[in-house]
């Protein structure tokens, strides 16, 4: 994400989990929210900047820590996320703060669910949390449970691995401990170049690039140790990371570099620091994907709508599955491709009186042209607090949006009044 953009755009009003709730009411948004307790704000919040250093907490920080999530459930959390994925570090290379947390600080954090009885826990496994270690927070708490990562994505690399977690998980249900995936719909692309290197971030050998100013990135790369430890992190690549090393995924202006060099790593690290080169990662085998989208573990999720945006932007996946699923490969009808996008994430998310056209429901309605509807390439805009970059796609064939009644989209224009018609949602189904 854009360090100045958070930093000039963010309206820090708010110290408590139930404070921030108040803020985003007072800006009255178009959509309505529901937002997760994170693992790393509060440890962040109790440990300061060791939060990302220091693995074991004291006593009474755990305490506290505890604390902030039973309150945070109180003013209407949906429910505590966290992230043990090798992929997700912060300013200057530091891990996220969760990421380096023991098993027994996620438990202790996650037993406010079961404590609460209410919320759901959603988790960036990475290797560390397994399916099974997944199924037992979800025993422990008898709360559902979440999980979010690359290993359940399909990959040619390794074509069975996804299914069998999405199997694991199913063995899972069959128990009684309720623990889904969320399945992307889309191909997971990234935009990068060397000046940010984001999908290469988990090797051991950009520990340096991470911690370097990007002006001297340059410097690093030419260095013969560099891409030396490169390779050897690349013969031996650590689980659940974005790149494996097949350099057939890697496009330069549509042609992948394997075609463009013998060697493509000393090739890609020759580039200019600003050549902009595209990731083709995961999901991009409409064989391997549908049987995860179709797996009875799954839920349509997973779009990364307001992370990572100078790399790429996976909203409107919504969008896109009724483009390519249901209309394009036929691999849904038209009314479980809804089902798939509206009533059933509600279910699972315990969001009340939403997802389905019903009297004393909450009128959330989308128009669409099923012959047409679908979602633009990406644009790049510089359109961020002190502008940042992001990138977006438009939708396509949508008629119009209403939120709670109101329209807010009608196809080519948003319509913003002085508040919106969104509200923050507190109270969830048990």
């Amino acid at each position: 994400m854009d360090l100045n953009a958070l930093l000039h755009g963010t309206r820090w009003d708010f110290e408590t989990f139930g404070e921030y709730l108040e803020a985003l009411e007072r800006v009255r948004p178009c959509a309505n929210v529901a937002v997760l307790a994170g693992h790393s704000t509060i440890r962040t919040a109790v440990m300061g900047e060791e939060a990302s250093t220091r693995v074991e907490p004291t006593p009474e920080e755990l305490a506290t820590m505890q604390g902030i999530v039973r309150d945070a459930l109180r003013a209407g959390a949906i429910g505590f996320a966290s992230s043990f994925s090798p992929n997700h570090s912060g300013w200057g290379g530091k891990p996220m703060p969760s990421t380096i947390a023991s098993e027994a600080e996620l438990r202790a954090l996650a037993a406010e669910l079961g404590q609460a009885r209410r919320g759901v826990f959603v988790m960036a496994t990475g290797a560390r949390a397994t399916a099974e270690f997944m199924e037992s927070i979800a025993a422990d708490t008898e709360r559902p449970a979440f999980i979010v990562t690359v290993l359940t994505m399909y990959n040619q690399a390794q074509p069975a691995r996804a299914l069998e977690y999405y199997e694991r998980c199913a063995q899972a249900i069959a128990r009684g401990r309720e623990v889904c995936i969320h399945t992307s719909c889309q191909p997971l692309s990234f935009d990068f170049s060397l000046r940010e290197p984001y999908i290469l971030y988990s090797h051991d050998a950009f520990d340096a690039v991470k911690a370097a100013p990007p002006e001297e990135r340059a410097r690093i790369y030419k260095d013969p140790v560099f891409r030396k430890r490169f390779r050897e992190n690349l013969a031996r690549p650590k689980s659940g990371i974005l790149f494996y090393g097949d350099w057939s995924q890697v496009e330069l202006e549509g042609v992948p570099v394997t075609e463009l060099a013998e060697d493509p790593l000393e090739f890609v690290f020759d580039r200019p620091l600003d050549t902009q080169l595209v990731a083709k990662l995961f999901q991009n085998d409409d064989a391997g994907v549908a049987p995860l989208l179709k797996h009875p573990a799954g839920v349509i999720a997973l779009s990364d709508a307001g992370a990572h945006l100078i790399y790429f932007c996976d909203a409107g996946f919504g969008l896109h599955f009724l483009a390519h699923w249901v209309r394009a490969t036929g691999t849904f009808t038209l009314e479980e491709g809804v089902r798939r996008l509206t009533s059933e994430p509600a279910r699972r998310y315990r969001i009340r009186d939403r997802g389905a056209i019903v009297a004393g429901n909450w009128a959330d309605l989308v128009l669409f042209d099923p012959a047409r509807v679908g979602v633009s390439g990406l644009e790049k805009r510089s359109d961020l607090p002190a502008g940042g970059i992001r990138r977006v796609r438009a939708p396509i064939g949508l008629h119009g949006v209403w939120v709670n009644g109101l329209c807010v989209f009608d196809g080519a224009q948003h319509f913003r009044e002085s508040a919106g018609p969104g509200r923050v949602l507190r109270a969830f189904d048990s």
